[in-house]
């Protein structure tokens, strides 16, 4: 797996995230005045950043494993053909 590029993706996915979560706070203003709603607005970037991040770099990771199972897959399905015209070739000749 390359993991710069999962890493890649999963700050770039922060970054929408954490911008999300800023745009959100700011669009739906919070009508309660109590101290834990101060600075709503970073803590629903912090939130969007962490879910922008574990969503990111696990979408990267699925489809580098992916890749690898395909590449596998092909890589069995050439010796799977290169076994049966060996075993071809060895009964045609044995007749």
């Amino acid at each position: 797996m390359n993991a710069k590029l999962i890493t890649f993706s999963g700050i770039v996915t922060a970054f929408l995230g954490a911008g999300i979560g800023f745009v959100v706070a700011h669009l739906l203003p919070c009508p309660y005045t109590s101290p834990m709603y101060k600075d709503l607005a970073q803590k629903y970037a912090i939130i969007g950043g962490v879910a922008g991040l574990l969503i990111g770099s696990s979408q990267e990771m699925i489809r580098e494993l992916k890749q690898e199972r395909d590449a596998e897959e092909d890589l069995f399905q050439d010796l799977n053909k290169a076994i049966r015209s060996n075993t071809t070739h060895k009964i045609t000749d044995d007749v």
